[in-house]
């Protein structure tokens, strides 16, 4: 892709995304879910600023990354301070910094996608209003972020009104945060919609396979304290105390400091010959080995989606799952499995002998709602209705989208 000075082309919209979960090379792991919205919807000429935050100045970049499969890429790190003090000042900062950048190249946006509502949607906010009031806005809101800034920031609802007001598209990544969001911000339901992020093994029918009598977790070992690992933990050795046959295995990636903390707490609850730490596995791998589980638990204390949930679903397994977050909202009318409250170990531990009590009942159940799930849930139907909104904006977008 080129970034031309050239007149603008309606055929062709020029889309920014902004995003703090997008993957470059400079990065650690992240999140793929945005990466595959991006790349799947395809339309216009997409530039993606992909984002990291860093307390130490020295450490600080903004790099040119090239084309990255159709999409050009850059990856800055900029300087924030911990718990979003100066968050306001800070993302109008990156917001100068990639204008200046886009401007050297005689680039303008048509739309600019900020993927994260009350954080990137700051720089986004900037942007729109820097470059003219014809540029269109489109925001997402993640439950857990945007709930900390609205919740313990009152001094910033009335950006985030302005956010509101200015976006042409809101997308609710969260569900379960959706009744929350319109506390403090107005309901505009003629741009608002549900947006789930995209998971990587969406089956209409999905796979039946014999349940090894194991419980999984899946999650990186440096959120585990976000996770809610240590009452998982904690959970899972009461329940164990009438059902000592059943095994727990954690899967995931952590530093060592984390790893010797799990494994601490795993000697000091006696689960040392029942809990394993598997450590991390790739996509394909995990998918193979869901199936033979017989449930998901990740009560997560906060949790914007939690794709693992999804893709436990679609391994044909139930979910221990936490009430008011990650997938909650999402599954009403479908018994995927047991919510719990957050860091309540005796429900957690109530709830794996429910999952194991009752798993032929939960499996069939999910088995059967397969086919209302793959619709909810399909890459292709998210794709298509993320690319029907831009095409809304955009009507001569078809063009370009057949001659790529």
């Amino acid at each position: 892709m080129r970034l031309l000075a050239e007149k603008p082309n309606r055929a062709v919209p020029r889309i920014l995304h902004i995003s703090a979960d997008y993957p470059n090379p400079h990065r650690g792991r992240t999140t793929t879910a945005i990466e595959r919205l991006v790349k799947g919807a395809g339309v216009g000429e997409q530039v993606v600023m992909s984002l990291n935050r860093t307390v130490l100045p020295w450490k600080t970049y903004f790099r040119d990354c090239g084309e990255v499969d159709g999409v050009h890429l850059y990856a800055c790190r900029y300087l924030g301070l911990p718990m979003g003090i100066g968050l306001a000042f800070t993302m109008r900062g990156v917001a100068r910094k990639i204008a200046r950048t886009l401007e050297a190249r005689g680039w303008r946006p048509d739309l600019v996608h900020a993927h994260k509502f009350a954080f990137e949607g700051i720089a986004g906010l900037w942007l729109v209003e820097h470059f003219g009031p014809k540029i269109r806005f489109f925001v997402s809101v993640r439950g857990e972020s945007e709930r900390n800034v609205l919740l313990y920031k009152p001094s910033y609802r009335s950006l985030m009104r302005r956010i509101a007001e200015r976006a042409d598209m809101i997308y609710h990544v969260s569900a379960w945060f959706r009744a929350q969001y319109h506390q403090y911000l107005p309901d505009q339901p003629e741009k608002e919609r549900l947006l789930p992020n995209i998971v990587g093994n969406t089956v209409a029918t999905l796979p039946s396979a014999a349940a090894e009598r194991r419980f999984v977790t899946v999650l990186h070992l440096d959120l585990r304290k976000r996770k809610g690992l240590s009452d998982l933990l904690e959970g899972f050795a009461d329940f164990h105390k009438s059902n000592p046959d059943v095994g727990l295995d954690i899967i995931g990636p952590g530093d060592a400091g984390h790893m010797a903390a799990v494994s601490r707490q795993i000697d000091e609850l006696g689960l040392s010959q029942s809990v394993r730490l598997l450590g991390a596995m790739d996509g394909k791998t995990l998918f193979a080995h869901l199936p033979h589980y017989l449930a998901l638990a990740l009560p997560s204390h906060q949790e914007t989606f939690g794709m693992v949930y999804l893709e436990a679903l679609f391994a044909g397994i139930p979910i221990l799952y936490t009430r008011g977050t990650g997938i909650d909202g999402y599954l009403d009318g479908i018994q995927a499995g047991v919510g719990v409250r957050a860091k309540d170990v005796a429900e957690i531990s109530a709830a794996l002998s429910e999952l194991l009590t009752n798993n032929a009942s939960f499996r069939q159940a999910i088995a059967q709602s397969g086919e209302a799930l793959h619709a909810q849930f399909d890459p292709e139907a998210i794709v298509a209705g993320y690319r029907k909104d831009i095409e809304r904006f955009f009507p001569d977008v078809k063009l370009q989208r057949a001659a790529k």
